[in-house]
C-alpha cells in the first residue's frame, strides 16, 4: 500500500470518523441499491464499512451476503450492527492486493468504495477484480461520486450565489464517460443509471439560501428525501454527486 493509501486507511480506521453523516442521503442510497437486488441471490458488499448498508440487503429474503472493508475498525463497527445474522459472512480484504472472493456473485455492491482509490488505474485495477468474482449475467451495482454531479451542482450553486462543494482530499470522483467508456471496452455493458439529483439540488443548492443552519437532521431534508418528491421533480442523475451505474458482465 502506498502512502497516500495508507493515509486513507489511517484515516476510515478511526472510530470517530463517519462513512456519511447525512443519514437521509445514506438511506436514499441504499434504497437506490436495495430495489435492484433480487431475493436468494449471493451479493459482495465490497468496501462495506460499518455495515448501514449491509444490514439492509442481508434481509432481503433468502439472499447470502459476503461484507468485506479494507478497515479492521470499519468491521468492528459492523460486527455491532450485524450481530445475530447468520446469513452474512464479514471479512477484512484489501482489493489493491492478492485476495480470495468467490467467482459466483449474482451482484457485487459498490457504495461509496472506489471513490478513495485516488488513482484511475488503481480504480481501474479494482473494477476488473470486482466484475471478475460475478457469474456471468452478474451485476455491478456501484453507487459512487460523479464529477459530472459535482460540477452541475456546483454551477446551480454558483448562479445561487454560493461557493463550490469540493471533493474531499481522499476521493476521486469518476468521470462518468471515462468509466463507462473503459467497461465498455473490456465487455461490460452500462445497462442502468441513476442517481439523487432532487436531494442534491434541494439540500445542497436550495436550502442553503433558505436556512444558515445546514444540519443534517432536518424536516426539509427529510421530506426532500421523499421518493414522491424525487419522481415529481424528476432530478436524478443531474445535479446528483452520486450515481448509480449498473454493470451487467
Amino acid at each position: 500500500m502506498d502512502d497516500g493509501n495508507q493515509d486513507i486507511l489511517e484515516y476510515w480506521n478511526k472510530r470517530d470518523v463517519e462513512s456519511m453523516y447525512d443519514k437521509y442521503l445514506l438511506n436514499a442510497e441504499i434504497e437506490l441499491i436495495k430495489r435492484r437486488i433480487v431475493p436468494n441471490s449471493k451479493i459482495l458488499d465490497a468496501g462495506c464499512g460499518e455495515g448501514e448498508g449491509t444490514v439492509v440487503y442481508s434481509a432481503i429474503p433468502g439472499v447470502l451476503v459476503h461484507a468485506c472493508d479494507f478497515s479492521e475498525t470499519r468491521l468492528a463497527m459492523a460486527r455491532e450492527k450485524l450481530t445475530g445474522r447468520d446469513n452474512v459472512l464479514l471479512k477484512q480484504v484489501d482489493f489493491l492486493k492478492k485476495h480470495v472472493c468467490d467467482l459466483d456473485y449474482d451482484f457485487i455492491i459498490s457504495q461509496r468504495f472506489l471513490i478513495n482509490l485516488t488513482e484511475w488505474p488503481l480504480q481501474q485495477r479494482v473494477l476488473l477484480a470486482l466484475m471478475n468474482h460475478l457469474k456471468p449475467g452478474g451485476r455491478l451495482l456501484m453507487l459512487e461520486g460523479s464529477q459530472q454531479g459535482v460540477n452541475s451542482l456546483n454551477e446551480l450553486r454558483s448562479s445561487l450565489g454560493l461557493e463550490p462543494i469540493p471533493v474531499k482530499w481522499h476521493n476521486l470522483f469518476f468521470d462518468d464517460d471515462l468509466l463507462t467508456g473503459f467497461m465498455q471496452q473490456n465487455n461490460y455493458n452500462l445497462i442502468e443509471q441513476d442517481g439523487l439529483g432532487t436531494y442534491f439540488m434541494l439540500t445542497r443548492g436550495i436550502r442553503p439560501i433558505l436556512d444558515s443552519n445546514l444540519d443534517w437532521d432536518s424536516e426539509f431534508n427529510r421530506l426532500a428525501a421523499l421518493a414522491r418528491v424525487s419522481d415529481l421533480l424528476g432530478y436524478r442523475t443531474k445535479f446528483s454527486r452520486l450515481k448509480l451505474f449498473v454493470f451487467e458482465k
